[in-house]
């Protein structure tokens, strides 16, 4: 009788193996299966909504649109924008108010993170202004802003206008348009990137700093031989979605400028909505977009070959 079992009990282990090495590759076990299957669905979105995408994107911008057809035209989609002075201006913007608004950000929000943390009384009033941006979509800013540019009842130009100085189209000059556009994104990063370094430096042992003030150390020296080395895990942090953010930027450019005046603040982005969406010209907004990818994995190279180097996690 308990021969007959282990005999049955053998069977049933070899039909169970059978059954396994129908559907599993070689060199797969059971426990590699169940993560694989627990992968798949990211597996899944991953192809379908980047990888399917990006492959989509670069077959696109070696075509252009026809009538009813795409043909194939090469690379003539990239010496065109290469070529277009109107694409010129936009990469030229677009590369001034990355590399301006990663620099600006990322020591602005160190900065302001230091003085949130200062031990002093009532500071929560002091940082709900700045940090009240982040829950704030970029549409609803750039209305606010809208308000505060508008060149007869705006705030700024009404304390110009009080100032006894001449008051400014904000919005319309083509000088000044970038800029503004820059303030607003600068007024919403601000208090996103604080945040961050907030945390950063909560999470530091209060004895260094105080050594530091006892022996007579600067605030500045503080901050740069100290702080800045400590949150260097953060920065790294920072300046990655720094740049994503900032080469993102749309919202506040549809609102406030549509790109003008003269094209002085259009971007990149919203160059590839009016290829693509208003003009149907899908081949040069696709060579557009394969060019920002290009930009974005430089950079990230970029950032982990010099920026990670230099992290200290201890």
């Amino acid at each position: 009788m308990q021969s007959q079992l282990n005999a049955q009990h053998t069977q049933g282990e070899g039909r169970g193996r059978f059954a396994r090495s129908l559907w599993l590759p070689s060199g797969l076990n059971s426990a590699s299966a169940v993560a694989y299957l627990f992968l798949a669905p990211s597996l899944v979105f991953l192809a379908v909504f980047t990888i399917w995408p990006i492959i989509s994107v670069v077959i696109s911008s070696f075509h252009a649109r026809r009538g009813r057809n795409q043909i194939f035209v090469g690379l003539d989609n990239f010496e065109r924008i290469a070529s277009d002075p109107f694409s010129q201006q936009v990469i030229l913007n677009t590369v001034g108010y990355v590399a301006l608004g990663l620099v600006v950000s990322v020591f602005g929000g160190l900065l302001l993170a230091v003085l949130m943390n200062q031990g002093l009384r009532n500071i929560g009033f002091f940082r709900f202004p700045f940090l009240a941006t982040i829950a704030l979509p970029m549409v609803s800013v750039a209305s606010i802003w809208l308000f505060l540019y508008s060149p007869r009842v705006g705030l700024f130009n009404e304390l110009l206008g009080g100032l006894g100085l001449p008051r400014s189209n904000w919005l319309s000059d083509p000088d000044l348009a970038l800029a503004s556009l820059f303030a607003v994104y600068l007024w919403k990063q601000l208090g996103y990137f604080a945040l961050f370094y907030l945390a950063a430096l909560q999470a530091l042992a209060d004895d260094v700093l105080e050594a530091a003030t006892l022996d007579g150390v600067t605030f500045w020296q503080k901050l740069r031989h100290i702080i800045w080395p400590l949150v260097s895990p953060t920065t790294y942090f920072v300046s990655t979605i720094g740049v994503l953010n900032s080469l993102q930027q749309i919202d506040h450019v549809f609102v406030l400028t549509q790109g003008g005046p003269n094209n002085a603040s259009s971007m990149a982005l919203f160059y590839v909505y009016e290829q693509g969406f208003k003009w149907f010209k899908t081949g040069i907004a696709s060579a557009m977009t394969v060019i920002l990818l290009a930009v974005l994995l430089t950079m990230a190279m970029l950032q982990f070959v010099y920026l990670e180097r230099r992290v200290h996690y201890d």
